[in-house]
């Protein structure tokens, strides 16, 4: 058994040393006391939603020389999902002996739980030299919102639910199947490329033949129109008209231009004097007005070459086995040599 001294019967060195360790066990005690108070922890709010983030804020006052550890967001904070952690600096405050410091995080959770009230409590270590000291946070309730409201009629408290017998089809918007589309067209495609690799040269000389046959026939529409309409009135401008789209065609025909060049021009290309007279008829009748009974004839005849013409250029064309060879005249001779028209008699 301890027996406390007589303060009275000491002497006065001794009472002093008796008070200050007296001083210093209160102040100890009451460090010791300021230290255990636990941590807060509190929603943000009163009640949640199912889906929708809520808060919940944790502060932690302790002493500066103490090292603290806030609960494991993976484990400690369950049945919730932890979405963001936000912390905030330690701030100290106060002189000794009431120094006090500060930690705080605010946790955005959610929740999956159809429990109308729910409870968390997490845990903060405080580590120490030998081991942790775990101080749990007090409880704090939260309450789930629900969107079905309760039926006035029902007096249990338990919201009833009646399914309905009829309902109406709702019409829901299609929505275009992408994949699909990307499947057709590499499939269209592949397909297509087969087909060229087998039939390109057969299909492009087809397709050759048949515009060659298309400009002919234009030509030979427009080329007859203008002989039928041919009198003494119109003789001028009808010839300047045919001579024009003469030229055109038959340059078109033979990959050369035949616009630019005179009746001279041209008759040093075409060694056929029947060609040559016919254009110095049309000179006669654009240049001078003079309308005869040839008139008619020298275009017929014009007419007729650029038929005999047409008709060469496509036989060449149906005996060309290479597409490279068909785009041009396919009469391998110069360009002089290849305006040797025959012309009918």
């Amino acid at each position: 058994m301890v027996r406390c001294p007589n303060l009275l019967t000491l002497k006065p060195r001794y009472v002093l040393i008796f008070v200050v360790r007296i001083l210093s066990l209160i102040c100890l005690l009451s460090l010791s006391l300021r230290a255990q108070v636990p941590p807060v922890g509190r929603f943000l709010t009163d009640s949640i939603q199912i889906g929708r983030p809520f808060q919940y804020a944790l502060v932690y006052r302790h002493q500066p020389t103490e090292e603290v550890l806030f609960p494991d967001t993976a484990i400690h904070f369950a049945p919730y999902q932890v979405r963001q952690v936000t912390t905030f600096p330690t701030t100290t405050t106060g002189t000794l002996p009431d120094i006090i410091s500060r930690d705080s995080a605010v946790y955005t959770l959610i929740s999956f739980e159809t429990t109308s009230a729910q409870v968390l409590q997490v845990p903060i270590r405080i580590v120490r030299d030998a081991d942790c000291t775990l101080i749990m946070t007090q409880p704090d309730t939260i309450f789930l919102r629900t969107s079905i409201a309760a039926n006035a009629a029902d007096t249990t408290g338990v919201a009833s639910t009646t399914l309905a017998t009829h309902t109406e089809l709702i019409q829901l918007r299609q929505q275009f199947n992408y994949p699909i589309l990307v499947a057709v067209v590499t499939g269209l495609s592949m397909l297509l490329g087969l087909l060229y690799l087998l039939f390109g040269r057969w299909i492009s000389r087809k397709i050759r033949l048949y515009q060659l046959y298309l400009r002919h026939m234009r030509f030979q529409r427009n080329y007859n129109q203008l002989i039928r309409t041919l009198n003494a009135e119109t003789a001028t401008t009808t010839t300047s008209q045919a001579i024009v789209i003469w030229k055109e065609y038959l340059g078109r025909l033979e990959g050369q231009s035949f616009a630019s060049l005179t009746t001279t021009e041209i008759a040093e290309r075409i060694a056929d004097e029947r060609v040559v007279d016919a254009l110095r008829e049309a000179d006669r009748v654009i240049y001078g007005g003079a309308f005869s009974v040839q008139s008619q004839p020298a275009l017929r005849l014009l007419r007729d070459v650029a038929t005999q013409t047409y008709r060469r250029q496509r036989a060449a064309l149906l005996a060309s086995t290479s597409s490279k060879h068909s785009d041009g005249p396919t009469d391998s001779s110069s360009p002089t040599a290849s305006t040797q028209l025959s012309v009918p008699s």
